[in-house]
């Protein structure tokens, strides 16, 4: 009884290891990107004849084997299929300028924007409308275009 009870769990343990597995084999796919042009991500790639994908998928499932770490695994594909086969940016070196740099440029531009209302509404009134100086006759015609039309 003891001796089937043990096997019970052993098998129980190597079904959720292979589950862990595959559930990480199917998100580590959803992070890279076929490389024989269709713009699909790996697992999803349907291109008929695919040079790539079939060797992509067997270095997937090899690298989920002997690596733990999902990072490990991205980097290789980064190494041996190009920075862009990684549809998503590692959070370190030079890539993290691709994660800071959006938020960053918002936020400079949102400060440049209420930098410059606030040093437009500090200006006098006076510098906000000048006063165009006309010559005596114009300024007279003008004076009598508000009168007859009550402005």
């Amino acid at each position: 009884m003891k001796r089937v009870a043990q096997v019970l769990t052993l098998c129980c343990a190597l079904m959720l290891l292979m589950g862990a597995d595959s559930s990480r084999f199917e998100a580590l796919g959803g992070k890279i990107m076929c490389t024989c042009g269709c713009g699909q991500m790996l697992l999803k790639c349907n291109h008929v004849g695919c040079p790539n994908s079939e060797k992509m998928i067997r270095q997937l499932r090899t690298q989920v084997a002997q690596s733990s770490n999902d990072d490990d695994v991205l980097n290789f594909f980064r190494k041996e299929w190009g920075v862009t086969t990684v549809v998503e940016p590692s959070q370190h070196g030079f890539e993290l300028i691709v994660w800071v740099m959006p938020f960053a440029g918002l936020a400079l531009g949102a400060l440049l924007v209420v930098l410059i209302v606030l040093r437009w509404k500090r200006r006098p009134a006076e510098a906000r409308q000048p006063e165009i100086m006309l010559e005596p006759q114009l300024e007279a015609l003008r004076a009598r275009a508000r009168q007859e039309t009550e402005i």
